[in-house]
């Protein structure tokens, strides 16, 4: 008996099925694994925007907690606004203690050394290293007779030292005062005269401050502090994220002094172009101590 062997291949209808099957399973995998890709890119987004975001407003949140000054609403230049102020600011300003207490010396034009309306250059001794001495650019304070003044000229050695100021911060009306461009009244030379400070009863004080501020520009947050910026955080989505708190019946909240809202996105996460969920930050801050009077 002849026995006979038939072969049979796949029909083109099953080549065709099979192809597509593949095909499909191919394309739900690559899928499935192309939205994970896309997950983990979102999700790394956000977390970056919003770490930065943190760290961004504690940073703040410490500055102003820690100034001496009542901070006051500003520009993107970090220029205090004149009154009235605008709701919400692109900047925010403040003062940070930088050394003192410095006891004045005797060596003003009046009788015993005392300083007059017409001295503009008061003697100080410095407390501390040679690095508490003030240098142009800062601010002197005398506390005790609402006393601020721009350092523009220092001269001499810490033990004796010539500190020469313009621009002393005084309460409007003084005589011979005029008004700053950024708010604030100013007058050339002391404006109240410092007497008693050759008196062994006790001594006239003064402290040394920087003026610092937070500024948003171009959708950057900013550090401003000595004359020099650094970026604090990127992508703040916020233009105006700074406002002083107000009561009811609309008067400044002294006991905050500051809000915060600030919020962030991660535009192009590794150039993949997905935008992060925003974060909203709202921080009112409160003062903790005060110095100085004027900005």
């Amino acid at each position: 008996m002849k026995l006979s062997l038939t072969t049979r291949g796949f029909t083109l209808i099953e080549l065709m099925f099979t192809t597509v099957l593949i095909g499909v399973l191919g394309l739900l995998i690559y899928s499935l694994l192309n939205s994970g890709m896309v997950l983990d890119a979102k999700n790394t987004a956000v977390n970056t925007s919003h770490q930065q975001a943190r760290v961004a407003m504690l940073k703040m949140v410490r500055d102003l907690h820690s100034s001496v000054s009542l901070p006051a609403l500003a520009n993107a230049s970090g220029t205090p606004y004149p009154s009235p102020v605008p709701a919400s600011a692109e900047g925010i300003a403040f003062q940070q203690w930088r050394s003192g207490p410095h006891k004045i010396l005797s060596g003003g034009s009046g009788p015993n050394g005392d300083y007059t309306t017409s001295d503009n250059t008061i003697q100080i001794k410095v407390t501390g290293a040679s690095s508490a001495a003030p240098t142009v650019g800062e601010r002197l304070i005398i506390p005790t007779h609402q006393i601020e003044g721009d350092v523009t000229a220092v001269s001499g050695n810490t033990g004796n030292l010539s500190v020469t100021m313009d621009n002393f911060l005084v309460a409007p009306g003084t005589p011979s005062s005029y008004q700053l461009p950024g708010g604030g009244w100013a007058i050339h030379a002391l404006p109240i005269a410092i007497s008693g400070t050759g008196s062994a009863l006790g001594d006239i004080v003064c402290f040394i401050t920087d003026r610092c501020s937070y500024t948003v520009a171009s959708n950057t947050l900013n550090w401003n502090w000595r004359g020099t910026t650094r970026t604090a955080a990127n992508d703040v989505t916020n233009a105006t994220p700074f406002s002083a708190p107000t009561t009811p019946a609309g008067a400044l909240y002294y006991r905050f002094v500051a809000a915060i809202d600030l919020s962030t996105a991660d535009l192009q996460y590794n150039n993949r172009g997905f935008k992060s969920a925003n974060i909203l930050l709202n921080g009112q801050v409160p003062i903790k101590a005060q110095l100085t009077t004027y900005q």
